[in-house]
């Protein structure tokens, strides 16, 4: 069984160009209790960090330029 433990030091990476999302979204985690919180505006970025960390959770914001997934 998973502990509140283990889900409050998950590693999380929020994806989003907008830097007031970002900021909310780090300040809600915290403010939760996470511990392990990183963030990038850069989607480009986002497989290499996931090779070098290993996120347990990865908040991405599908719609931003210059990304594959947007249209």
């Amino acid at each position: 069984m998973i502990s509140s433990s283990d889900i409050l030091n998950a590693s999380i990476l929020i994806v989003d160009d907008q830097e007031a999302n970002v900021l909310l979204l780090e300040r809600m985690l915290r403010g939760a209790g996470h511990t392990l919180v990183a963030s990038t505006m850069d989607p480009h970025a986002v497989c290499e960090l996931h090779r070098q960390n290993r996120y347990s959770l990865i908040l991405l914001d599908l719609q931003m330029p210059g990304w594959m997934g947007s249209r």
